[in-house]
């Protein structure tokens, strides 16, 4: 038979490793549906972007640049304040990223492109990000 110290002593060891295993758990289960909930879907996606109108520009090195974009926001209504300034702030941040490329750029250098027009038309939104920006369509001339 064991002591009464040694059973107080073996409950309170017991008891702690399923407290700190249920603590796991809900830590791991937590964190689970915190970044799935984050994460939006495709058709949320969708929902919150557009599709510009194409731009046409001349570039650094004297050649011309026809191109489209996908942008795509957090939210329903920062996509709709784009599109409402998409006559001229939206062409404008365009046109000034792109007119200091040059044609090697847009063959090599897209994903930077993107990023820098994606950073600066998060600069023009008062509320929202711009998630995402991506060439659709692209034409060197």
């Amino acid at each position: 038979m064991m002591s009464k110290p040694i059973k107080i002593m073996m409950t309170t060891i017991i008891a702690l490793t399923l407290v700190g295993v249920v603590a796991i758990i809900v830590l791991l289960y937590t964190d689970d549906s915190t970044n799935e909930a984050s994460e939006p879907t495709i058709d949320e996606k969708v929902e919150n972007s557009f599709l510009t109108e194409e731009i046409t520009t001349d570039l650094a090195d004297n050649n011309f640049v026809r191109i489209q974009f996908r942008i795509v926001t957090d939210s329903k209504a920062a996509s709709e304040y784009l599109q409402k300034g998409e006559s001229f702030q939206l062409n404008n941040v365009i046109i000034k990223a792109l007119t200091v490329k040059e044609s090697d750029d847009f063959r090599s250098g897209l994903d930077q492109i993107e990023e820098n027009i994606k950073m600066k038309l998060n600069q023009i939104l008062d509320e929202g990000l711009v998630t995402g920006v991506f060439v659709t369509d692209k034409v060197l001339q």
